[in-house]
Order: C-alpha cells, then structure tokens, then sequence
C-alpha cells in the first residue's frame, strides 16, 4: 500500500513539475508558475529540485485559458461522497497542440510536436468566422533559435540546431534542434572526440543558453562543411506526426493525422460549452432580476398596508398565503426560473436516472420575509427597480449574443497576452 501511495505522490509531483516549466523545449504555455528551480535544458528538466523546495501557484495567463464562468458548467465528479475536479477541462483553446505532448501507455504511445498558440488561436478564429481556406498550424517552441522544417518523407517536421563557422578550425554551436538536451549533446561531442572528429570543445552555456566552442582540424571542418554541417554534427532531430494518439471528450483513444484535425475534434466540445454558458446566464440574469422586482413589489405592498406585517395577527403560513394571492414568486417559482436552461435540465436527467428522484426546497418566501426593516423604504424600492431595469437590460443582450461571440471575445482577451 505505501509504495502505491508514494507511486501516486509521484506522478503527481512530475505533473505539476512538468506544468510549470518554461525552459526552451518545454511548454510553450506554462500554467503554474515556476518558484524555485523546476528543471532547465541542460537535463531536459530531470535536475529540478526535490518537491519540498520549489512551489508554485497559477500562472496569471491560465484564467483567461480557463474563464471562470466555464466552473459551474464542467461536470464534477466524486470520491467518497465528496466532489472533486471534473471529468475534464476545456480551455479556450486546445493546449495539448499548443504544449505537445509525449507519453506511453499499455499498448498505445503518443508524440505530439508544439506548435504556435497564435497559429491556433488564428485557426479557430477563422473557422468561427466561416472562413474557407484555414490558416495552417505551425509548429514551434518558445525561444527556440533554429529552424523547423517539415519533413521531405512527409513523416511531420525536422528541427534543427544552428552553428557558424568561427574561423578555419572553429565552430560555434549556439541551438540545439528540439528535444535534445545540452548533456545528450555534450555527451555525443566526447563522442566524436574519442573518434577524433573533433580535437576538443569549450562548454560556455547556461541554464537557458547554448554555446559549444568546438575545435577541429581545418581539412576536418572543410569536409564537414561540405556535407553539412547540421548532418556532421548531428544537429537535427525528427518531429514526427505519424503516431499522434490522445482521449477524447469520451475517454477514447483516437488516432490524429495533424494539428488540425486535433482542433477540429476539439472544436465542438469548447462550442457546447459556450450555448451551455448562455443558458445559464439567461436564466440566472432572469433568475436575479425577478427577485429584484419581488423584493420592490413587496415593499410596495407593505408599505401601502396592502400586506399587514407589524401587527403580528398573521401567522407566517397565513402571510405566505397572502403574498401568493398577490402574485408574488415563491422559492419553488423562483427555482424553476433560475433552472430554466438546458444545462440543468441534462444534469438533473442524470441524476433522476442515477438516483431515482430529485429534491427541490419547499415552497417559502424566506426571501421577502427576512428582508430588514430599514428596506421599506422609497429609496430602497427605487434602488431594486433600478437594479431591476439593469438586469432586464443585460439579459436582453444576452439573448442576442451568440457562443462565437463569448468564444470571440476569450479569444481576443488571450491574445493580448500571448
């Protein structure tokens, strides 16, 4: 039991290790921020530090990949009668093509190259706008210096490091093509030098930069030169797109032959969300501002002596009698208006074929009722008219907004910050 409860801390640990690392080669949106020292590109990020001296909190960016108003929509899930994080997330924009992803499970493997955010954030813009052609996604790594090409047996990308001749007998290596780290590479140097290729090299590189200073025979680094330096000095690694394999929204593996067809597989599940939060905004708007109108009526009401609340003759069944024979809304009304919405109703579905019934609370106007004496007021009741007005207002341009333009506009605010 212990060695699966530390093998579970594990895993654990290196997922929030690896969401918060930002060196080259890594993410190209980090979502925690980096505290401490997480790992760098010497090692690929295995030199990061033991959990207990690092920390780490969300980074400012993951909010506007993550809106809040998507919290209530998600569908929690439970453990020992208690809820916890929800079946999945879905930002705004799929990060598992923005990030890449790497990773082995039993009889199935994955590689997933980077690419750019902003190529992303421009392909799915066009495709909300009903765009023909679609702008092709790129791939990248933030702060990578080389280049990336796409493969001529048309197996996805090559990347390739860069290097410069610094005179007859010297060369200078300052990037190294993706996914390979400054020790893999130091190590393929002694290599060469054990093989006499080169005569030495002087590491001068730092957490984040690469700089080999290599020496070599002047007829050596001539026919290098001539075959290429890139090929000689084995600054080139594949980016393969043959064996993408991800979950979808239903826990599948599925197959993805571009970064393309990832979004596209993407684009449905983010645009439910989206109809999912106008429902529940047109009924929560319609929700708050009948309440308000109730609230404003009732003191009308009492105030006019048309409900008589101070002279304690009525008891509070016969004043709730009273207030429903004037047309004011009980908790149950209320309730319905506030669950008028298409994500309520698939929820409480599930839950009445999962549980066999559904609770709602008893009719009562506790909200009318408990309100304070200082409300009865003209000012108070010209405050909730006005707070009334607003939410009408709201609400009639909710009913106008459609979910491109919720999309439309997360999409804009992340922009500014890509």
């Amino acid at each position: 039991m212990g060695s699966i409860i530390m093998s579970s801390e594990h895993i654990l640990v290196v997922s929030v290790i690896g969401m918060a690392q930002d060196f080259v080669g890594s993410n190209n949106i980090n979502l925690l921020v980096p505290s401490g020292q997480f790992g760098t590109r010497i090692m690929g990020g295995a030199d990061a530090a033991s959990p207990r001296y690092i920390y780490t909190y969300l980074a400012p960016i993951a909010r506007s990949l993550f809106p809040e108003a998507d919290d209530t929509l998600l569908s929690y899930l439970e453990d020992d009668g208690q809820q916890i994080e929800p079946e999945f997330y879905c930002p705004i924009i799929p990060l598992l093509v923005v990030n890449g992803c790497q990773g082995i499970g039993t009889g199935w493997s994955t590689f997933i190259p980077p690419h750019s955010a902003n190529d992303v954030l421009e392909y799915i813009l066009a495709k909300l706008d009903g765009a023909e052609r679609l702008p092709k996604i790129h791939p990248f790594a933030r702060g990578f210096q080389g280049r990336i090409e796409p493969d001529p047996n048309g197996n996805g990308y090559v990347s390739f490091g860069r290097s410069s001749c610094i005179s007859d007998r010297t060369i200078l290596i300052d990037e190294l093509p993706l996914r390979c780290w400054t020790n893999k590479y130091k190590g393929i140097l002694l290599k060469m030098r054990d093989r006499g290729e080169v005569t030495s090299f002087v590491e001068n590189h730092n957490t984040s930069k690469v700089s080999f200073l290599v020496t070599l025979k002047s007829a050596q680094l001539a026919r290098m030169t001539q075959a290429g330096l890139e090929k000689s000095f084995k600054l080139k690694t594949n980016l393969q797109t043959t064996n993408m394999h991800a979950f979808n929204k239903d826990g599948q593996i599925c197959k993805f032959d571009t970064a393309e067809s990832i979004v596209e597989a993407f684009f449905p599940v983010r645009m439910q969300l989206y109809q999912d939060r106008i429902a529940l905004l047109q009924s929560l708007l319609n929700y708050e501002a009948s309440i308000l109108r109730n609230k404003a009526g009732f003191i009308k009401a009492v105030t006019s002596g048309d409900i008589d609340l101070t002279s304690g003759r009525r008891s509070k069944q016969e004043t709730s009698k009273k207030l429903k024979e004037h047309g004011f809304l009980d908790s149950v009304e209320l309730n319905a208006i506030k669950n008028e919405n298409v994500l309520w109703k698939r929820r409480q579905f599930a839950s009445e074929k999962g549980e066999g019934g559904s609770n709602l609370e008893p009719m009562n106007f506790d909200y009318l009722l408990n309100m304070p004496l200082s409300s009865l007021t003209s000012e108070k009741i010209r405050e909730l008219g006005e707070h009334a007005a607003t939410k009408d207002k709201e609400l009639e341009e909710m009913k106008s907004t459609t979910p491109v333009d919720l999309w439309r506009r997360d999409l804009q605010k992340l922009a500014l910050l890509l």
